[in-house]
């Protein structure tokens, strides 16, 4: 039985790789077993193919009755080598319900990581459209700091200009307060 689902990609591949040569051994041990039913099957024909002969002619004469003891015979004999074929004929047909069972496991496995790869799918979608807005975002942020910055540049030409009254307007109160005004010169 395959282990629980995780995510790492290493125990998935090991996982399918044990599982493949394990099906790979049984495959190959049900071809032998099978190739040895074939074999015991040709010597069940040759024997059928003797029975056909010898009991060809029952329906006709009389002399086919006398041939019944070797008919019956053959059946055994026939019989007999059949006998070992049911064994490895339950052999067979359970590797192949461990290949079944095999199969849907692996069946199961491969639906779950297929949910799984869709879950990740749908993540990484959401992803990509946050990641999207948060870019629209960033866009605006520097559109919107580039107008500030323009209006920090003309408060500070503006400032500027304030300071340099200021300055005057201080030399000029300067002036008043020491008593002299002329304020066509550059000096009080």
């Amino acid at each position: 039985m395959l282990q629980p689902w995780r995510h790492s990609t290493g125990d998935e591949r090991g996982q399918a790789t044990f599982t493949l040569i394990i099906v790979i051994a049984v495959v190959a041990v049900a071809v032998i077993l099978l190739q040895r039913t074939a074999s015991l099957a040709d010597h069940i024909n040759d024997k059928a193919g003797n029975i056909a002969r010898v009991g060809g002619g029952i329906n006709s004469s009389t002399r086919a009755v006398l041939e019944l003891n070797k008919t019956n015979e053959l059946a055994g004999s026939i019989l007999g080598t059949a006998q070992p074929l049911q064994g490895k004929l339950d052999s067979i047909v359970g590797l192949a319900k461990d290949i079944d069972g095999l199969a849907s496991s692996i069946n199961n496995s491969a639906s779950q990581i297929n949910g799984t790869a869709r879950g990740i799918n749908g993540t990484a979608s959401t992803i990509l459209n946050t990641a999207r807005s948060i870019n629209d975002g960033v866009a605006q942020i520097n559109t919107n700091l580039d107008t500030t910055i323009a209006i920090a540049a003309a408060i500070k030409d503006d400032t500027g200009g304030i300071l340099g009254q200021a300055n005057r307007a201080n030399f000029l109160a300067d002036c008043i307060n020491s008593g002299v005004i002329n304020p066509s010169s550059p000096g009080c």
